[in-house]
């Protein structure tokens, strides 16, 4: 396959920039990387490591033959001012942060320390040396038990976990640098991620993330044993929970569309990134088993405290203003998802 075609054509950019990417070696990262390198951007990432490691960096070095400047370091003690006067990038997107909801209830100040007065340092730091852009990794978790579905940007953000919290925290103190400092700024609230890239070289990793998907890839291939189902009661038709699941990939697209609109516009933007197709967890499994030619063993427990029945998006916004429509169906998640764990795993 060749990778430097993957990126959309309708994306034009009035030049090639440097971009910092925070967090750019973990799982959405590292694919959004990829497509920055293959749009002919400059790419500098900063991460901690805590979850990634420099492997899918590397990868992604050899797929485009093109460098990578990596700076490891945590947003908490880092000298974020001195890293963006050296850097000098044009812009920046943001995913360095904390991510498990459940875990974000027992240890919230693990996710108010990091995701909120990490992000402000930075944004302090790009006030401090005139950055002026950011795209920020938000979440679907801001709306925490949705009152309609689909999930529409007009829906009132209600928040269930410490983590829904903070992403919400983030984006009302974008906006207020951005009426206050003129620091421009899109939101994007993602769904389910899942997925890889269709090469096999970069995907997502249990460790990393604790999604159901790779959770599931893993007990297939015999990498982990006792896979859970929580709840098959639900108000759905199989009866058990219905989520909107988004190929990576068409998530990394989403974050150069919400780069080109920073290009064009100045201010505070936020936008719903989903396929509006919501995929139980059955349907997860049915298709897991197709596609692998393997059978999965699971138990059946009680549904977890505050899991919603259906969770889906209405991506309206996004493909009327930046012009953003995913690309792949959840059977090619699957199929990608699949390749990768299979290669990488096995």
């Amino acid at each position: 396959m060749d990778t430097n075609i993957s990126v959309s054509e309708d994306i034009k950019f009035k030049k090639n920039m440097k971009i910092l990417v925070t967090g750019g070696a973990g799982y959405i990262g590292s694919h959004t990387v990829l497509e920055l390198l293959n749009a002919g951007h400059d790419v500098v990432v900063f991460d901690s490591l805590e979850k990634s490691t420099l492997k899918n960096l590397d990868e992604i070095k050899i797929m485009t033959g093109k460098n990578i400047s990596f700076m490891k370091g945590d947003l908490l003690s880092y000298d974020l001012a001195s890293l963006l006067k050296e850097q000098s990038p044009n812009a920046i997107i943001h995913f360095a942060g904390y991510k498990n909801a459940g875990e974000s209830v027992k240890e919230p100040s693990k996710y108010h320390r990091t995701n909120v007065y990490g992000t402000f340092l930075l944004l302090e730091a790009m006030r401090e040396t005139n950055v002026n852009k950011i795209v920020f990794s938000s979440s679907c978790s801001i709306f925490g038990n949705p009152e309609k579905l689909p999930i529409s940007e007009d829906l009132l953000p209600n928040p269930i976990s410490a983590y829904g919290k903070s992403k919400l925290m983030v984006e009302y103190m974008l906006k207020d640098y951005e009426i206050a400092y003129g620091i421009s700024s899109v939101a994007l609230r993602y769904f389910n991620a899942a997925g890889a890239h269709e090469s096999g070289k970069i995907g997502e990793e249990v460790k990393a993330t604790g999604n159901i998907i790779p959770l599931i890839m893993e007990n297939l291939l015999g990498h982990r044993s006792g896979f859970t189902l929580f709840g098959d009661k639900f108000n759905t038709p199989d009866g058990t929970q219905e989520r909107d699941y988004v190929h990576v990939m068409d998530l990394a697209n989403g974050h150069l569309k919400a780069l080109e609109k920073l290009e064009y516009s100045e201010g505070f933007f936020f936008y719903n990134l989903g396929t509006g197709t919501p995929s139980s967890n059955k349907k997860l499994i049915e298709l897991s088993e197709n596609i692998s030619g393997k059978k999965l063993a699971y138990e059946i427990s009680g549904p977890r405290a505050g899991d919603p029945d259906f969770v889906y998006a209405d991506p309206k916004k996004a493909n009327t203003e930046l012009g953003w429509t995913p690309k792949y169906s959840i059977e090619e998640i699957i199929k990608a998802a699949w390749n990768w764990h299979s290669k990488n795993l096995s």
